[in-house]
């Protein structure tokens, strides 16, 4: 520990009624060099009334403090005070330096202690009558113990922050100073108070000594009102003294201690630094006041206190949610546990309070506040926010027309786009309509399964890790059915959501799309040309047709993920106009009243995060105001200081402060409207909700999605970490598809490829089409009058034009460079997944292997360009106006008609071509009888074992309810059967449950002798069914000839016996036959479950079994008394992860 001291200097006489020196020892607690250090002791310096001595404690920082006090004092008329500096490493807080110092002090001038301390923060300037004041006030009234001064805002000093403080007896602070109050004299009546900050404050010293100083526990918050009560209650006075100022930067509060910019940096004028946020110490500041109101509380309601603290946390940690401050809803727990966490602090700050107390608690009451005084603060403080808001906020009564004519025009036109493709819809899908709302029949087709699932069912599958197909097996299921739980447990049944999510695909998407280019323009009719492209989009309509749910919901999605991450970095497009203040210069060109802003401004949206400056504008009588505004400026009056660049740097030089007297600066334009954005955590959260969806339908975005994120965070203005989080959700969700895919290795990445429902191969499209957004033959959009070239441009016409505008797009200045890069780096990211999409086989179906749909990645790809050329169009029209009439005007008039007729014909020539070429269907009968579904749902839970007869032979399938549900599918049962090189894939050898299935349905199918009725009974199979003919089918069809002889060689099979025949197909019920002796047929169990001998074959029906109950997958059930050696066996797939216990036991 070292100190630096200086002699005193020679005495000087003066004539002064008033002593020059004050017997005080002002301690300036500092980390080193700091920024406000300087101010401080230079205000120090100049005190008219100058302290005895002056010592600064250095708890550890930046080198320098010595030769600032040496340089702050240099000058300092005669007599100077004693000056020292002490060094206090490891001080936690503010009080154990001060203590500490003095103790080093003492040890090394030796000298008495002096009768006061005057405490100094280093970020605390008083000013030159400050030690004056407090002088004179404590010298009248010997009873007082510490006098406060008053404090004012660093940048702006006739701004208030604290006059003296109090709190409710529940131990709720109130300052009775409002969020920048100027200081008018309105609270220079006060004296005696609760408690004041110690920031400039004067104590006694030998009451310092008495009560310990500050409270470690506190922290740096509330120690001032802390010591003021146990002063309070050793009997002595605490007053404010109105009169002494304190200028308080407030930098731990405000969480300046770490940011670079300093505390001048106040633009806006309001004495807040605009880099200052208290968000950043709310933590601490809870800690202090949970601790503080646990050592005042009476010991009896200390239990309760605490309770109490834990409920008021989390209903406050509720409300901060509800406010969109998650940030300060873990703030408000964790503050509070922290302080609960701590009762060995909490026992010695009570320990030592109650050695000094001398006067009972009730004493403070008087200087407390009551419930009326907490309803009047608060009123106030609500009134005063709404007349802020009025006066930065409320344009002119002009100014509101054009603004409400802006949302009139927005929201028609919004409305016949929703009409326009709403009808698009129901023409399209008119046949479909009627029986799957009218009638209940199901929506079929392609690759969409069934899905007659219940919620309780739909959460099984998802959350179960065993996939119901066949036989069974251990795998992941997909993501998508946990993203369909919620909204089928609002709308109460699957099918319900898949029926609105396929049939509404076009109008849901053309919504989002909509939604999301209001980011990139405010321009009404782009935002309708955006959503009719998206609308019509191949990669959508094509996977409307063909059943492909999962890339549907993703295309869906995709637009919102779009629009929350532009509101997550604050740099979407808002209603802007250009107000018509006289302070806005117009040129001689400007007769129509729009101001002539360069084209290259930064939008007000995408703006600098640069400070501005900004000076009040008064509102003149109503001129004609301006069109839309895009570009940087504020809200309310508030004047446009530079256009930003898309960096971020400003290209006019700003910060420098506006003061009153000076010369007017050439003013700029001014907008009013919506604020200017700054970033959102609901819309990151928004972002990230939606990104979670687009990845549940298409896994194949996951990873292009992780990289573009990154590199949006890299690029954006703003609030970059909130890009880095968006992804999380989505990782999160397909974590055991992830791990899935680790387990398996390379060939595990088809996993990512592969999409949800029944496993259907694609035949992609070539790199030409791909480019131009076609998943795969397009020819289902050519109506049929079109042919020739004409048929083959035709489904290529509409990306077509978007990659036209957004390959201009890149022409266009730095107002929109950045967004338009970033969406051709989405579009490239979305064909490069689709390239492998197309290149690595990843389908495993009857016809073999095959490509996945690459139709989710290409919806990615066309997002990119759709960014690109939204962007790009922009303000367009504002920057037709400018020029001079030419061949501009006419060429963009006949691009607008171009780019509009052809995306009404694309969606046009979509609803005529769409009846006819759609896989979808209505399926109104059901696939399984209803006997054979009888038999499932009883405790036996069987299956039904369905065989079609095609032209390569017959196919099979294990059913469970009534047909092949989605629920009992999954990409990873679907791609766990190939292998080998990525390029090159081979179907590995089928598992020993897949060989016995195949050897009996080769069984069934042939002239094989024998009963079949117990194998069949030891797959838990009690029904064969042969599903109908197809729809269509001639009774000359081959198929139909193969159907004929699959039905008579069942009815020939020993152990079935045939039950009916009707919509549903022709179906067996299996039952052994009769020997030929004559001997009765032997029983046999089609359980799912079933007791057996250990060593006794299921399949033979002569072992004797015992079924048990089952339902979904599981048995709890009470079982007969019997032989310890027998054993449960299960119809389905053997697996480790199968348990069971008996009487708890395993």
């Amino acid at each position: 520990m070292t100190q630096t001291v200086q002699g005193p200097a020679a005495p000087t006489t003066t004539t002064s009624s008033i002593p020059v020196t004050a017997p005080v020892t002002a301690v300036v607690v500092t980390a080193g060099l700091t920024r406000y250090l300087p101010t401080t002791l230079a205000a120090l310096a100049a005190q008219v009334r100058r302290p005895l001595r002056v010592l600064v404690v250095d708890v550890g920082g930046p080198d320098g403090v010595a030769a600032a006090l040496d340089e702050a004092f240099a000058g300092s008329p005669a007599p100077a005070p004693r000056l020292a500096r002490t060094t206090a490493p490891g001080s936690k807080t503010f009080g154990q330096a001060v203590t500490r110092g003095l103790l080093a002090a003492a040890e090394a001038l030796g000298e008495s202690p002096t009768p006061w301390l005057w405490l100094l923060h280093d970020d605390s300037a008083p000013a030159p009558t400050a030690l004056l004041e407090l002088m004179r006030a404590v010298s009248h009234a010997p009873s007082v113990a510490v006098a406060g001064a008053k404090q004012r805002t660093w940048t702006e000093p006739e701004r208030l922050l604290e006059v003296g403080l109090r709190t409710t007896r529940w131990g709720r602070r109130m300052s009775d100073v409002e969020a920048g109050e100027l200081d008018q004299g309105q609270h220079d009546g006060r004296t005696d108070v609760l408690g004041v900050g110690l920031a400039g404050a004067l104590v006694r010293r030998d009451v310092w000594d008495a009560l310990r100083g500050t409270d470690a526990a506190l922290g740096p918050f509330g120690d001032g009102l802390d010591l003021s009560r146990r002063a309070r209650l050793a009997g002595h006075r605490v007053v404010v003294v109105p009169a002494a100022v304190v200028r308080h930067a407030q930098a731990l509060y405000q969480g300046l201690r770490d940011v670079d910019a300093g505390p001048e940096t106040d633009l806006d004028g309001d004495g807040e630094p605009d880099l200052g946020d208290p968000r950043r110490s709310f933590a601490a500041r809870r800690r202090s006041a949970v601790h503080a109101r646990l050592v005042a509380a009476p010991l009896p309601l200390v239990p309760v206190v605490a309770v109490a603290g834990v409920l008021a946390a989390v209903v406050r940690a509720l409300g901060q949610l509800a406010v969109k401050q998650p940030g300060l809803a873990a703030a408000e727990l964790t503050g509070c546990l922290a302080a609960l966490g701590r009762p060995g602090a909490v026992l010695r700050a009570r320990r030592v309070a109650a050695r000094t107390r001398a006067v009972p608690r009730r004493t403070l009451w008087p200087l407390q506040a009551g419930l009326r005084d907490v309803w009047t603060q608060e009123q106030d403080r609500r009134l005063a926010r709404l007349e802020a808001r009025k006066v930065q906020r409320a344009p002119s009564e002009l100014e509101l027309g054009e603004l409400a004519a802006m949302a009139t025009r927005r929201r028609w036109t919004a409305l016949a786009l929703t009409a326009v493709l709403l009808v698009a819809s129901l023409a399209a899908f008119g046949r479909l309509l009627g029986p799957v709302v009218g009638a209940g029949a199901r929506l079929v087709g392609g690759s969409l399964a069934l899905t007659s699932s219940s919620v309780g069912q739909l959460w099984q599958a998802a959350s179960s890790g065993w996939v119901r197909d066949g036989l069974g097996q251990a795998a992941p299921a997909d993501p998508l059915l946990t993203v369909l739980t919620v909204p089928t447990l609002l709308a109460g049944h699957l099918q319900a959501v898949v029926d609105v999510l396929m049939l509404g695909a076009v109008v849901l998407s053309g919504i989002g799309a909509w939604a999301a280019a209001g980011a990139a323009t405010r321009s009404a009719g782009v935002r309708a040309w955006a959503g009719l492209v998206w609308a019509a989009a191949p990669a959508l309509l094509l996977g409307v047709g063909g059943g492909h749910l999962g890339a549907v919901i993703a295309h869906a999605a995709l637009p919102w993920v779009a629009l929350g991450m532009a509101r997550a970095v604050g740099v979407q497009r808002v209603d802007q106009v250009l107000s018509g203040l006289v302070t806005v210069r117009r040129g001689d060109d400007e007769d129509d009243g729009v101001v002539d802003l360069d084209e290259d401004a930064e939008p007000a949206a995408a703006a600098s995060t640069a400070p501005t400056t900004a000076i009040p504008s008064p509102r003149p009588a109503p001129t004609p105001a301006g069109g839309v505004a895009s570009a940087a400026g504020s809200v309310g009056g508030v004047r446009v200081a530079g256009a930003a660049s898309s960096d971020g740097s400003s290209t006019e030089p700003v910060g420098e402060p506006v003061h009153p007297g000076d010369s007017t600066p050439e003013p700029g334009p001014v907008l009013v409207g919506t604020p200017d954005p700054t970033g959102s955590v609901a819309g990151a959260a928004g972002a990230a909700l939606a990104l979670a969806v687009a990845v549940a339908g298409a896994p194949v975005l996951l990873v292009p999605a992780v990289v573009l994120a990154v590199v949006a965070a890299a690029t954006a203005p703003r609030r970059r970490g909130r890009l880095l989080l968006v992804p999380v959700p989505a990782v999160v969700l397909a974590g055991p598809l992830l791990a899935e895919v680790v387990r398996r290795g390379v060939p595990g990445l088809r996993l990512l490829l592969a999409e949800p429902g029944l496993p259907a191969q694609s035949v992609p499209s070539g790199p030409l089409l791909r480019l131009l957004g076609v998943p795969t033959d397009p020819g289902a959009l050519v109506p049929a009058g079109l042919q020739g070239m004409v048929a083959t441009v035709w489904p290529l016409a509409l990306v077509g034009t978007v990659l036209v505008l957004a390959v201009l797009a890149l022409l266009r200045g730095a107002a929109v460079a950045r967004g338009v890069r970033v969406g051709w780096l989405v579009a490239v990211v979305g064909l490069a997944a689709a390239t492998v999409q197309a290149q690595v086989p990843a389908v495993h179906d009857a016809d073999g292997v095959g490509r996945a749909w690459v139709g989710a990645s290409l919806s990615l790809a066309l997002l990119g360009l759709l960014t690109a050329a939204t962007l790009g169009t922009d303000r367009l029209q504002t920057r037709l106006t400018r020029s001079t009439f030419g061949w501009r005007q006419p060429l963009a008039v006949l691009g607008s008609v171009v780019v509009v007729v052809v995306a009404v014909g694309s969606l046009a020539s979509w609803v005529w071509t769409a009846p006819g070429a759609t896989s979808l269907r209505s399926l109104a009968r059901p696939v399984v009888p209803a006997v054979a579904q009888q038999a499932q749902q009883g405790a036996d839970a069987s299956r039904v074992l369905a065989l079609s007869a095609t032209s390569d032979g017959v196919s099979w399938e294990l059913l469970r309810g009534d047909g092949l549900e989605l629920v009992d599918q999954a990409a990873a049962v679907q791609t766990g059967s190939l292998g080998g090189g990525l390029r090159s894939a081979t179907v590995a050898a089928a598992d020993p449950a897949t060989t016995e299935l195949r050897t009996l349905v080769a069984r069934l199918t042939s002239t094989a002798p024998g009963d079949v009725a117990g194998p069949l009974g030891g797959l838990a199979v009690a029904h064969v069914v042969v599903p109908p003919l197809p729809v269509g089918t001639s009774e000359t069809d081959p198929v139909a000839a193969a159907r004929a002889q699959l039905v008579g060689r069942l009815d020939a099979t020993p152990g079935l016996e045939r039950v009916t025949e009707n919509a549903s197909g022709t179906l067996w019920r299996v039952r052994p036959a009769v020997g030929a002796d004559g001997s009765p047929a032997p029983t046999v169990v089609t359980s799912w479950a079933r007791l057996a001998k250990a060593a006794g074959d299921v399949t033979d029906p002569a072992t004797v079994v015992t079924a048990v109950a089952a339902t979904d997958a599981n048995v709890d059930t009470t079982v007969p008394a019997g032989a310890p050696t027998r054993v449960l066996v299960l119809a389905e797939r053997a697996d480790p992860g199968w348990h069971a216990w008996i009487d708890g036991r395993p």
